[in-house]
């Protein structure tokens, strides 16, 4: 209905003027609003239920505006236990997980816990410690470590645990143990997801080792080329097999932020020259 009222409202038009209006989806970002929270928007979120306004803010900063990461740092403790991952709310957190700003991801995870309704406290890792040994499926405990470990609650503890979950006999128990481990975003998280990608059986695991490295997760830029010197290494190993050295330079071209061509010796020559 409305495309019908923009195209009636224009029917006088020629095809040239009629294109003059359409926006094209190269060149320059075009803002559409100043993107902040206004006191109007803010006063109407506050009328909303715990679960509307975690769904409301989130929206607003994958979207980019400003205030609303703040907003969710001020209200998130007091939504947990009263608010549910369900269907929109986990395809939301799944958006936010993939934003460029860590800011944003950090939100999900802030907002995930709550759902989850796990405290930030020593206690939640040891609860979901004994989980990961009484239960056979894992991949929650897992994943909640990885969240609780990246928001500063017993994060060697954690990362010690995923790294032991590593080579578990089960695929699933290990892909979820390496997508938790580049949840953490520490430093010490890089050379055992160097390990799995050029190491696990698995290449879906080598695959997510290589994500963690490159883009998923919390690690920085900065901390992610870190692990460029290693990858160098490995696009030199004769004995990868093709999917995997592909992947060692898709990794590369992420994290370096070039489109060097899949060649050992252009890499070198490129990492010597910032050396």
């Amino acid at each position: 209905m409305i495309f019908a009222l923009g195209v009636g409202g224009v029917a006088g038009a020629n095809v040239t003027q009629l294109m003059g209006l359409l926006l094209g989806l190269g060149g320059d970002r075009v803002a559409a609003s100043n993107a902040v929270l206004s006191e109007h928007e803010l006063e109407e979120i506050n009328t909303l239920s715990p679960q509307n306004q975690a769904v409301r803010l989130l929206q607003r900063s994958v979207n980019g505006y400003k205030g609303a990461l703040e907003q969710i740092d001020s209200r998130v403790d007091g939504w947990r236990g009263q608010i549910e991952l369900d269907e929109e709310l986990n395809k939301l957190t799944y958006v936010a997980y993939c934003s460029s700003n860590l800011r944003v991801r950090a939100a999900a995870i802030e907002i995930s816990l709550a759902g989850y309704k796990v405290e930030k406290k020593p206690e939640s890792v040891e609860t979901q410690r004994r989980l990961l040994k009484d239960n056979s499926n894992k991949v929650l405990p897992l994943w909640i470590l990885g969240l609780l470990g990246n928001r500063g609650i017993e994060t060697e503890t954690i990362r010690r645990t995923l790294i032991d979950y590593l080579h578990d006999n089960d695929e699933t128990t290990r892909t979820w143990a390496v997508n938790s481990l580049a949840m953490l975003g520490t430093d010490d998280t890089i050379e055992p997801l160097i390990e799995v990608f050029r190491n696990d059986p698995s290449a879906h695991i080598r695959e997510r080792a290589a994500c963690g490295l490159a883009d998923s997760g919390m690690l920085t830029r900065d901390q992610r080329k870190k692990a460029i010197p290693e990858l160098l290494r490995m696009s030199d190993d004769p004995t990868l097999d093709a999917q995997t050295r592909g992947w060692v330079f898709q990794a590369l071209r992420e994290i370096g932020g070039e489109s060097i061509a899949s060649d050992p010796s252009a890499w070198h020559d490129w990492w010597a020259k910032r050396q």
